[in-house]
């Protein structure tokens, strides 16, 4: 049967052999005299990816499959009700399929490669793509080490290097600048909608200081979000944390390999460095490693071409995204909901790491400056 880009599974259940098959064969990687016969399931990181629905399809196949994938990742929209608000709200399935369909193959840094995809409006998708299960998947809760976020600095240099000051193309258009429009206005909404129900869950963990500057801060959020897009800006993951960062174990792997575009937003390219920093990172380690980890980051632009960004701007440009940050922790720890335990750790993780940095490098005094 031929695959119709409009009409595809929505829920694991819903998958067949046939259209497996189909999927498969749409991009000639599975030829076409051959079939899935079967399939071999499992759900993926319970409280990993909470916009979506991820397993892991090891099919079986008839006929001589070539060099057809021996296993597969799919993606499906959330069965969450709250957390497909947020997605639907955000977009986010449409710009990880568009993001696979135009982006992936120039990102200059490891991607999966993507057998099929499609999207039908806000709340309707789906992706079949390349299993790295043989690479480490990073995990939040346990933390970057610095050993690992060395590596992950190298490779967001190369991924901003390669958009760098090149993204106002149609290309692109479909990837929201942060500001203006609805992601920022999105984003200021659910840190207002979330603050207070963050502070009851978590508020053991937030500092005093925080909680008293609430209104200030939000009310300073939209001179931070146009200050995100002011130049030098690039393409961004903009999810970029444990969760989606898959690490290399053999000697053919890449180093790191990135996963789940569908934050991937178009403005300055510290976003990505601090969110894995100040959200991710052991709070002593981050402490006394983020200025060199910057400057690597800084460092790996500037040997991939990227001229002008100075040490001392990139630093300068870290604290103030870190302080832009917690804006996210507000929306992630107020409005969605984890649904199990795992979730709920990597929350309370990212506030009590949000919370240090913005302390340990004077943030709040930063407000004024926007």
């Amino acid at each position: 049967m031929a695959v119709d880009p409009n009409n595809y599974p929505l829920r694991p259940n819903d998958i067949t052999n046939e259209w497996l098959t189909a999927a498969l064969q749409a991009n000639g990687h599975l030829p076409r005299g051959a079939s899935v016969t079967a399939m071999a399931r499992r759900p993926v990181g319970e409280g990993v990816g909470m916009l979506g629905l991820i397993e892991v399809i090891t099919p079986t196949y008839s006929g001589s499959a070539g060099e057809a994938p021996k296993s597969v990742v799919v993606k499906y929209p959330t069965e969450v009700e709250a957390n497909l608000v947020v997605a639907t709200t955000f977009n986010v399935y449409q710009r990880e399929v568009l993001f696979c369909q135009r982006v992936a193959p120039k990102a200059g840094m490891r991607v999966p490669k993507v057998f099929f995809s499609a999207f039908n409006g806000q709340t309707s998708f789906i992706i079949v793509m390349e299993d790295l299960s043989e690479y480490t998947m990073g995990d939040q809760v346990e933390g970057c080490s610095i050993a690992r976020a060395e590596v992950a600095m190298r490779e967001l240099g190369k991924l901003h290097a390669s958009f760098w000051e090149k993204v106002d193309t149609d290309e692109l258009e479909f990837l929201p600048y942060h500001f203006p429009g609805l992601h920022a206005e999105a984003m200021l909404g659910g840190a207002r909608a979330g603050w207070d129900n963050m502070v009851s869950i978590f508020g053991d963990l937030i500092s005093d200081d925080i909680k008293s500057n609430k209104d200030k801060f939000l009310d300073t959020v939209p001179k931070m979000q146009q200050w995100l897009v002011q130049h030098p800006y690039t393409l961004i993951h903009g999810d970029f944390r444990m969760d989606n960062l898959m690490f290399g174990t053999k000697p053919e792997h890449s180093a790191l390999a990135a996963i789940d575009f569908q934050g991937a937003l178009r403005c300055k390219g510290i976003q990505d460095v601090a969110y894995l920093l100040s959200h991710n990172m052991d709070v002593t380690e981050c402490r006394a490693n983020e200025r060199r980890l910057v400057e690597l980051w800084r460092s790996t632009l500037e040997a991939n071409g990227v001229k002008g960004y100075t040490a001392d701007q990139a630093w300068d440009d870290y604290k103030r995204a870190v302080l832009y940050l917690w804006v996210y922790v507000a929306v992630i720890s107020g409005t969605l909901d984890p649904s199990n335990e795992r979730g709920k750790a990597f929350m309370s993780a990212m506030v009590s790491r949000a919370n240090a940095a913005i302390r340990d490098l004077d943030l709040l005094s930063l407000i004024d400056s926007f």
